[in-house]
């Protein structure tokens, strides 16, 4: 029996321990995510941006005006954590956000010509990131890889929990 102890002796590791996780897909794509989340990070900082941030000027440049609740789920933040970033913004002048409005009116929110020219700011950083070479990739690998990697989100975007088997030692 796996985790049993022998006579005193550290429990036994299941198999999947031996055989190292990070040799399963899954473990592979969250650690690569990570990495990748990590290194974007880092260049968008080199212009002055954060990731949230840059997602939110870039949903305002495509749509002129959008609330605090659309944006909110676009990014899959918290109303709270769009509200401190949404005021954040507007305190620095990248967005508008109306003040004089009464309960109950839509508040939409707008890019500012600030925020427009520090989203275009980003442009060299997304140019190198988009390379494949910055990737290690070859430009094949990449068509390849945004193939795989979008139907991996189309899988796992509309599966429910319920629908994966039940868990069990089958590693």
């Amino acid at each position: 029996m796996q985790g049993a102890l022998d006579d005193g002796a550290a429990p036994v590791p299941p198999p999947w321990v031996a055989r190292d996780p990070v040799g399963l897909p899954t473990c592979a794509l969250a650690r690569t995510g990570a990495a990748v989340n990590a290194l974007f990070a880092r260049q968008l900082a080199r212009v002055g941006l954060r990731p949230h941030t840059f997602f939110v000027l870039v949903h305002l440049a495509r749509d002129q005006a959008l609330t605090s609740a659309e944006l909110a789920r676009r990014l899959e933040l918290t109303p709270q954590s769009m509200s401190a970033l949404l005021r954040s913004l507007a305190d620095t002048g990248w967005v508008d956000r109306r003040q004089d409005v009464r309960r109950g009116q839509r508040i939409d929110v707008r890019l500012t010509d600030p925020g427009r020219r520090a989203l275009l700011g980003a442009g060299p950083v997304l140019a190198e990131l988009g390379r494949p070479a910055a990737l290690g990739l070859s430009e094949a690998e990449a068509v390849t890889l945004q193939a795989l990697l979008q139907r991996v989100l189309a899988t796992v975007a509309t599966r429910s929990d319920d629908e994966l088997p039940v868990l069990g030692e089958s590693l």
